[in-house]
């Protein structure tokens, strides 16, 4: 019996949850993660990390932007050849 595996690009992205960008040539991943809401607006945090797999991912920044200017950059990472992926094992 076929195990369905479902496709990240059939289904739409979760405002509320958080996202994984790769870039092979790279050997980056990219995580978006929504942060604690404030009264300067809502902030997404943005953590990098080194990978080449099957290794672990190993940490190099994280900051913080409002989410307007996260969502910018994750059109922005798309345009420039990054690809949606699952979280990497840990």
């Amino acid at each position: 019996m076929p195990r369905y595996r479902p496709n990240p690009d059939e289904h739409p992205e979760k405002t509320a949850g958080e996202g994984w960008l790769v870039n092979a040539d790279q050997m980056k991943v990219v995580q978006f993660k929504p942060d604690a809401p404030t009264a300067h607006g809502q902030w997404v945090i943005l953590r990098t990390f080194h990978w080449r797999p099957p290794d672990y991912p190993i940490p190099q920044t994280r900051r913080r932007m409002l989410r307007h200017n996260a969502i910018e950059a994750w059109q922005t990472m798309q345009k420039t050849g990054w690809r949606r992926c699952p979280p990497p094992v840990r």
